[in-house]
């Protein structure tokens, strides 16, 4: 709807136009009749009036002034007993029904506006005993819901895996804490929060290609209607800590069964395991060495025996073979077991069963992606394969890659077939120019591809000989090639099922409605009751950031969905690396002989950074803190970029009738009880509280997201505060 003129001006300005409109209207009148009356006299009478014109002007004029200045009174008086109580008469009647039901309004002005706030305080008494009425019921009817979520709670808790819920964007909605746990940095720094939390992304911790590379596994597995598509994972954290993932997808209900909506990661510690394994492959290759070499000293033994003069020929050639019989088997079978334990120290890689039309699709969409390469497919029958399809599409688009640059072959073909035996045959082949099989060797096979944390590099060639296969160059003549051949392990082929149990699973309210959230990258059309926020707050050692006051105390709180996390905080001390004033000590009540020891603001910056990614920035007053913030990011190595909403600002917005929009004035309207007052925790909570009131306030205006909210901050008076 289209707003009509004069809606924006403020009630002073409406009345100063008003009253203005009233002074020249009146004067003009009055003259104007004056002037007209003498223009339509004749050329004596108006020589009369000229004599007389000492005399007669005065009164008009004073009669004008006195009939001004009662019109002006009276205007002044509607204004002041009619309109202005009125306007704040409505802006306390939609706090009462969308932020607090316990305000009531105190009318100051006329008796029909005393009387007409009594009525509306009755109707607000009335709807406030029915909306308890009504939250009592829910409180009942959420009873069994709350039960069978701590019913879940207490499962997950007993499990011995961690748990992490995400939605397709990879944001995190559920986590347990041994999950928190296995998660956590390196170093263990926790300074601020955890390494996970809800709204915050996984691939801040996993490795993004990988999970993103089993999403589209598990999306072309379900267009092909094909059961269990779960994959198994595995991510290297913290240098020598191994964590085994494994993805199950999550999907809609109904008509939505078919699409994946998020993903659920179980997370178990091998780091024990994959150590034991090692340790027993030292001792057994330890053993093996030393039988090998008893083996020897055997052979060296008896051959010096039958060099003794006193011994027989025939007696000794006879001790000879015996011995050589039994080396022999002995030599097989060490061979054997150093070649199985070589596979099996090669066993713990990211193995899971592929469909062959699905890597096939996999490896077109990359090399189509990265290199613009286009590929012909073709897959002779329905073959399951057992392998990491990441590590196997990461090898064959490489390849392209160095076709394409090397020597602009722009085009390839790719061909599966089942070979005899567990084996699979993929076939890569080029015409557009042939290349030096030497080159393959030396530029693609044996070029290293990963490389572990620990130093550890694969080359193609390594990742297809653990996979159980080998590559072979398909040579046109003795210098060229033009294509090659992989050979890879089979799977058994799935079956065929329905997706989901006939019995529908019973709700469990943990935000899952996330599950919808819009990509980050659209923030400003995001509606502010889904937007991700942290609400922060600086205690200081002084008012001039700009003129070497630091901060003292930095504390956060983050809210998802609606919902104010206070599980999820951030709460630092920090060293200012300066003497803090008592008039500072005074306010924020921090003894300075506590911030020698805590870490310099430096430190705590990334991590709070790491805290707030992706997130909306929210604080009162909040020129104020950015400025500490923003003149510490080149020191600290990070930038705020996030959007930031000001509390104050936008209670001026909702609220430009009333007087105070000060933390402690804003929390008294709102009925907010406020803990730690001028504590950087205690005052981020309760910022975060007073947005949550704000949002329905802004959306009875109109304001329904981000871009909105911020638009109209800035027609705020206030946002003149500059620091």
């Amino acid at each position: 709807m289209q707003n009509r003129f004069g809606d924006s001006l403020s009630p002073a300005v409406k009345y100063w136009i008003f009253l203005t409109g009233i002074i020249t209207v009146t004067f003009t009148v009055i003259f104007g009749s004056f002037i007209a009356s003498y223009l339509n006299l004749s050329a004596e009478d108006q020589a009369v009036f000229d004599k007389l014109f000492d005399r007669l002007i005065p009164f008009p004029f004073i009669g004008s002034i006195i009939l001004v200045a009662f019109i002006c009174t009276m205007v002044s008086l509607l204004f002041r007993y009619y309109i202005i109580p009125v306007l704040s008469m409505a802006e306390q009647t939609r706090l009462i029904t969308t932020a607090n039901p316990d305000y009531r309004i105190t009318a100051e002005g006329a008796r029909e506006l005393v009387m007409l706030a009594d009525v509306i305080n009755e109707s607000a008494d009335a709807f406030q005993e029915l909306q308890s009425e009504v939250e009592n019921k829910i409180r009942l009817s959420n009873l069994a819901l709350k039960e069978e979520r701590n019913r879940l709670a207490a499962l997950m808790s007993e499990l011995p895996y961690g748990v992490v819920v995400c939605n397709q964007d990879g944001r995190i909605l559920l986590y347990s804490r041994l999950a928190q746990e296995m998660l956590q940095p390196a170093d263990g720094n926790q300074e601020g929060g955890g390494a996970i939390g809800l709204g915050r992304s996984i691939f801040g911790v996993l490795e993004r290609d990988p999970l993103v590379h089993a999403l589209q596994v598990m999306n072309h597995a379900f267009t092909l209607d094909q059961a269990k598509p779960a994959l198994g994972l595995m991510t290297k954290l913290c240098g020598t800590r191994f964590i085994r993932v494994n993805m199950a997808p999550v999907t809609g209900n109904e008509e939505d069964a078919r699409f994946i909506s998020g993903f659920v990661l179980s997370l178990e510690d091998i780091t024990g395991e994959i150590e034991a394994d090692n340790e027993r492959d030292r001792l057994l290759q330890g053993m093996v060495d030393a039988v090998q070499n008893s083996l020897g000293k055997l052979h060296r033994g008896i051959n010096a025996i039958c060099n003794l003069p006193d011994s027989g020929d025939k007696a000794c050639e006879l001790h000879r073979m015996e011995i050589s019989l039994v080396t022999n088997d002995l030599e097989e079978q060490l061979a054997l077991a150093r070649k199985l334990y070589s596979e099996h120290r090669r066993a713990y890689g990211n193995r899971e069963n592929v469909l062959a039309d699905t890597l096939m699709m996999l490896i077109a969409k990359n090399l189509e992606e990265r290199f613009a390469v286009q590929s012909e497919t073709h897959v002779n029958k329905t073959i399951w394969l057992k392998l990491d399809s990441y590590a196997i599409v990461q090898t064959i688009t490489t390849l392209a890659g160095l076709l394409k640059a090397e020597y602009g072959i722009s085009a390839i073909t790719l061909q599966i077939d089942s070979s005899s035996g567990s084996l699979a045959t993929l076939t890569i082949k080029w015409s557009d120019q042939a290349v030096p099989g030497q080159a393959i060797r030396d530029d693609w096979q044996t070029a290293p591809l990963f490389m572990d944390s620990d130093g550890t590099s694969d080359s193609p060639d390594t990742i297809v000989n653990a996979h159980g296969g080998d590559i072979t160059i398909a040579q046109a003549d003795e210098i060229f090639c033009n294509g090659i051949s992989v050979t890879l392990p089979k799977a058994l082929d799935e079956e065929t099922a329905q997706l989901h149990s006939p019995v529908a699973p019973r709700p469990v309210s943990y935000e899952f409605d996330l599950f919808h959230q819009p990509g980050q990258d659209t923030l400003g059309k995001i509606s502010l009751r889904k937007l991700t926020y942290v609400a922060f707050d600086t205690e200081t050692t002084g008012l001039n950031p700009s003129e070497g006051d630091e901060i003292v105390q930095l504390g956060a709180v983050r809210i998802v969905n609606g919902r104010l996390l206070h599980n999820e905080c951030f709460d630092q001390l920090v060293n200012p690396q300066r003497p803090v004033p008592k008039s500072s000590v005074a306010i924020h009540g921090i003894d300075p002989e506590l911030l020698p020891s805590q870490p310099v603001i430096t430190r705590v910056l990334p991590v709070f950074h790491a805290f707030a990614v992706d997130s909306v920035l929210v604080a009162h007053n909040a020129a104020f803190d950015m400025r500490f913030l923003q003149l510490k990011e080149q020191a600290s190595g990070v930038s705020f970029d996030n959007p930031v909403l000001d509390t104050l600002l936008l209670s001026s917005v909702v609220h430009p009738n009333q007087e105070g929009h000060s933390l402690d004035a804003i929390a008294e309207r709102f009925n907010i009880t406020i803990v730690g007052r001028h504590t950087a925790l205690g005052d981020a909570l309760v910022t975060a509280e007073i947005l949550l009131r704000l949002i329905p306030l802004l959306e009875a205006q109109g304001i329904h997201t981000l871009e909105e909210a911020l638009r109209a901050s800035i027609k705020s008076s206030y946002v003149k505060i500059k620091y």
